[in-house]
């Protein structure tokens, strides 16, 4: 699957793939220069502690708002990218990214380290950075579940690709609010040098999530047969519903149609 990613033309979607696939473990790799053995022959100062710090909040930052667009445009697909959706959503993606920087903006100059670059101290400030993730990964998952009431609702509940999007994003929520919090209570203990404990596996669960959740949906909708081209001939049948009221259903059915035009580009890398 990821040897025939690699083959087709270049999209958003096909760039935050290979964005969250990789840049997590090139981060990974340099920062193995800081806190570690390797790190004590470098004889580091205070401002190159800083500067690594920096690079640090930077790459966590573009590694989680690029998996936040992914789900993001699962919520569109799923709402038929309605616009009160778009611009809610949208307004509130800024909003979090706004926090984390604000959050990092004010905790990075108050971070002490060691010799080696490590963390020794934390501010509480860096609190705003984990609580502006955490909110909105609360709200995605509200506005998945609130879709998937309705489509069950209406009878749509066991298609494929409504399943999986449900499936995925609930595992999706609890696993990355789960890290976030994770690292967010090491700020408050004592011992301040487990503070970045967690990082390396921050990157590594937010990279997980992303990629997974794009493959799983290419897999479904490629496997996905075609239903009725009865009212639609370009696309799957995203089955979800804006209404279940009887007198509705041919208007919604045009809506499932482009809904799943949606989901459809998005798997499509």
């Amino acid at each position: 699957m990821h040897l025939s990613l690699c083959r087709k033309p270049w999209s958003v979607t096909k760039f935050l793939y290979f964005h969250i696939r990789y840049v997590p473990a090139l981060v990974q790799i340099a920062i193995t220069f800081v806190g570690t053995e390797i790190a004590e022959t470098f004889n580091y100062t205070a401002h190159d502690c800083y500067i690594w710090q920096v690079f640090q909040g930077v790459a966590s930052v573009s590694i989680i708002a690029a998996v936040d667009i992914i789900l993001i445009l699962r919520v569109y697909a799923l709402y038929n990218g309605h616009w009160a959706i778009r611009l809610s959503v949208g307004c509130l993606f800024f909003m979090e990214v706004v926090c984390m920087i604000v959050g990092l903006t004010l905790a990075i100059p108050g971070i002490r380290f060691g010799s080696d670059c490590s963390t020794t101290g934390v501010p509480q400030s860096l609190l705003v950075y984990a609580a502006g993730s955490v909110l909105f990964q609360i709200i995605l998952f509200l506005l998945t579940v609130v879709r998937f009431g309705i489509a069950v609702r209406a009878g749509w509940g066991r298609i494929p690709l409504v399943e999986l999007i449900m499936r995925d994003g609930t595992w999706a929520f609890f696993v990355l609010v789960a890290i976030v919090i994770a690292e967010a209570g090491l700020f408050g203990l004592e011992n301040h040098a487990l503070a970045g404990v967690l990082y390396g596996w921050l990157l590594t669960t937010f990279s997980f999530v992303g990629y997974r959740v794009l493959l799983n949906l290419q897999k479904v909708v490629v496997r996905t047969p075609h239903p009725s081209t009865s009212r639609s001939s370009n696309g799957y049948r995203f089955s979800t519903v804006l209404s279940s009221d009887a007198e509705n259903n041919q208007t919604e059915s045009h809506e499932l149609s482009n809904t799943t035009n949606r989901a459809t580009s998005i798997a499509r890398i």
